[in-house]
């Protein structure tokens, strides 16, 4: 199987197309043939080694947060996918999305709704997770207050603008 991946910190030069071992599902996972997947802030600043929770002696490592593709395989213990279906997640830390398969726990996985396309999908995780922390977990927005939401044509904002609304604020 292929991945892309760092060996060490720079520039996008130093992503490097690279064979490594397919991984196995364990008993709650779903193998999941990437479609798409997303380049968030979090992985330039991981290749450039800007990024503090990685370090060179975690490198070569697989970069991209965020997936979406179609389960190839399933774990013993999985319920919610089948083969065939398509799946869109945000990844642990240590499993990069820039490969052909990864495993995602299936409690870590959606289906992708009908009517969005894997490069959609895959755009949504992270940047809609960091839109809800900010609002919600961290700023305790509620219905009838105002938020004043900085960057909303971009990833995080246009999330936050729908989220916003959604909330009646």
């Amino acid at each position: 199987m292929h991945a892309i991946r760092i060996h060490t910190f720079g520039g996008p030069s130093e992503l490097v197309w690279d064979d490594i071992p397919m991984p196995e599902p364990g008993e709650g996972d779903v193998l999941v043939r990437v479609r798409a997947a997303s380049v968030n802030p979090v992985d330039y600043k991981t290749r450039s080694g800007s990024y503090p929770a990685v370090t060179q002696e975690q490198l070569p490592k697989v970069l991209g947060r965020d997936v979406a593709g179609v389960v190839e395989r399933i774990g013993r213990t999985v319920t919610r996918f089948r083969t065939g279906d398509a799946a869109f997640a945000m990844l642990d830390r240590d499993v990069g999305g820039y490969a052909e398969i990864v495993r995602i726990h299936e409690g870590d996985a959606a289906k992708v709704p009908d009517g969005v396309d894997f490069i959609e999908a895959a755009a949504v995780p992270l940047a809609a997770l960091t839109a809800w922390q900010g609002l919600f977990d961290h700023g305790h927005l509620e219905a009838g207050q105002k938020v004043l939401i900085h960057g909303g044509a971009g990833g995080v904002g246009h999330f936050a603008i729908q989220f916003a609304k959604n909330a009646g604020a």
